[in-house]
């Protein structure tokens, strides 16, 4: 049998019908979820002048009941031997425009992102922690998103970051810097930036944040790997911190240290001149404080006299956490007091869950040793390293803060 041509006009002209509209949507839906035009479609519900429309299309009696069913073998069968069209197919992208396979394409877009993954890891350093953010970003959907799905844009965004971590560490250099010289732009890191965001996820993750990254935490991840965000904001005070003869800032710490004066670190200083700060230049113990009214203190009654001391004025900032980084990296104890306070009880928390402080005057013996104080406000905290100090200052009602204790922390930095 010669194969029907293709006759546009009187298809158009056929399935103008409005009553053959979802005849035809649910043959493109087929055509584009990559299905064959074979076996029925059933209409549920289908009214009386749908009915009829397909009662006239296929050429047979009127029918009856709710649902409708169009056996598509007959519907081709029909159309071809009217000399519309070869299959039914070809006549359905002839009223509708070219349809596409949909699965297909969706099929291909997952190839190109499997390859993508795949030569990512290949080019990439061959590291547990590499593969970990790699994986990270395909499980999180964050690469596809931050490039819009596109498969090209997501190419060059992981190969800009991946460029920006095989240059890590850095050795203290500002972050717009460190963004231009490797990236032509000295704002593609900026915090929200794509790059940005994909090299973040994979610092934090080094670092070993876990959870929500705010400000602080990425000025603390930036300078983990050497990079300064805000390099010269809330330095780290010292008192008596020694530090070797060779950098800038050991040598600025043991001119103060030799003055009984206290010293400011910041983090530009930490990074770029990094001191070094073994047990063998700054002892084995030092001790770290919460209020620089005790440094002042210190300094006034001890001077050089003083045992090390460290500052981290309230919840500690960056050069603070750099500070205490380095010195328990070094082997050096640290020892911690803060205010028996909410808020003092959560400090001590972090100080000493990240940096393996021991407690300092600061458990319930202590506390319970203490006369007088403030009315304590706020809401409970548990001390990880006591049980017994939340129960007992609930009990005793006070707050009392670290100026109040100054002569016995004296004692202990005179020694």
């Amino acid at each position: 049998m010669a194969t029907a041509k293709l006759d546009v006009p009187r298809l158009q002209t056929l399935f103008a019908n409005e009553h053959l509209g979802w005849l035809l949507e649910r043959l493109r839906q087929r055509l584009e979820n990559g299905q064959p035009l074979r076996g029925s479609i059933k209409l549920n519900a289908a009214t009386l002048a749908q009915r009829d429309a397909i009662d006239r299309l296929l050429g047979r009696p009127p029918s009856r009941g709710r649902s409708l069913v169009v056996g598509l073998d007959q519907l081709e069968a029909t159309l071809r031997q009217a000399e519309l069209c070869a299959n039914l197919a070809e006549g359905v992208e002839a009223v509708l425009g070219p349809v596409k396979n949909l699965r297909a394409v969706r099929a291909e877009a997952d190839e190109r992102w499997r390859q993508l993954w795949s030569d990512a890891r290949q080019r990439g350093s061959c590291t547990e922690q590499h593969d970990r953010w790699l994986t990270d970003l395909q499980t999180s959907g964050l690469l596809r998103r931050l490039s819009r799905n596109n498969i090209e844009s997501a190419r060059m965004l992981l190969e800009q970051a991946g460029r920006v971590i095989e240059a890590l560490p850095a050795c203290g250099v500002p972050l717009a810097e460190f963004s231009a010289v490797l990236l032509g732009d000295s704002h593609a890191l900026d915090h929200g930036s794509p790059v940005g965001t994909l090299v973040m996820r994979a610092i934090a993750d080094q670092a070993g944040m876990r959870d929500e990254i705010d400000a602080e935490a990425r000025r603390d991840a930036w300078a983990s790997v050497g990079v300064l965000l805000d390099e010269l904001s809330f330095p780290v005070l010292t008192l008596n911190l020694k530090g070797d003869p060779e950098s800038l800032t050991g040598r600025s710490l043991n001119l103060h240290a030799a003055a009984g004066e206290p010293c400011r670190l910041t983090v530009r200083q930490l990074l770029r001149h990094p001191p070094q700060l073994d047990a063998a230049a700054v002892g084995r113990s030092v001790y770290v404080c919460e209020n620089p009214t005790i440094v002042a203190a210190v300094a006034n009654r001890l001077g050089a006299r003083s045992a090390p001391l460290v500052c981290i004025d309230g919840y500690p900032r960056t050069a603070s956490r750099v500070l205490l980084n380095r010195l328990a990296a070094s082997g050096v104890q640290l020892h911690y007091h803060g205010d028996f306070d909410w808020s003092g009880i959560q400090i001590a928390n972090l100080v000493i869950s990240r940096h393996g402080a021991k407690a300092w005057r600061f458990d319930s013996t202590s506390y319970q040793s203490y006369d007088g104080g403030l009315l304590l406000e706020g809401s409970p905290v548990v001390a990880s390293w006591d049980a017994l100090l939340m129960p007992a200052m609930l009990d005793s009602g006070r707050a009392i803060h670290e100026e109040q204790v100054l002569q016995d922390l004296l004692v202990d930095l005179g020694r």
